[in-house]
């Protein structure tokens, strides 16, 4: 039987999972609902970009090593996916499909792999 805190991670492991699947499905139907180059927008790449440095910086404080490798990995995945987002307010729109699908990609194979550390760790 997993504790709370490891079916939480899971659960949010698998949020980001489908919020890839999301960002993968815009990008793969070309129906774009946003402007990159609004302030909101680029506000929340910053933040992502930000989220994703404390998340990985915090890493090293992490005893357990499955632990600490998944806290990199997420921090990674938000601090680049944070780079593309903020790098859509300078690319053609020709190029934001392309983006988007490697954004979406980004987070579902962060959702799969650490799902799967964490699964096998305990």
């Amino acid at each position: 039987m997993r504790s709370v805190p490891q079916l939480f991670r899971l659960v949010t492991e698998m949020v980001f999972l489908l919020a890839g699947a999301l960002l993968l499905w815009i990008a793969l139907t070309g129906r774009y609902l946003f402007d990159a180059r609004r302030p909101s927008w680029l506000l929340l790449a910053v933040i992502l970009m930000f989220w994703g440095l404390r998340a990985w910086r915090r890493a090293r404080l992490i005893a357990v090593r499955s632990a600490r490798l998944t806290a990199r990995m997420g921090g990674a995945s938000l601090l680049l996916v944070g780079a593309i987002m903020l790098s859509l307010a300078w690319m053609p729109l020709g190029r934001v499909g392309l983006l988007l699908a490697i954004a979406g990609s980004v987070f579902v194979v962060r959702g799969l792999v650490t799902a799967a550390i964490l699964a096998l760790a305990s």
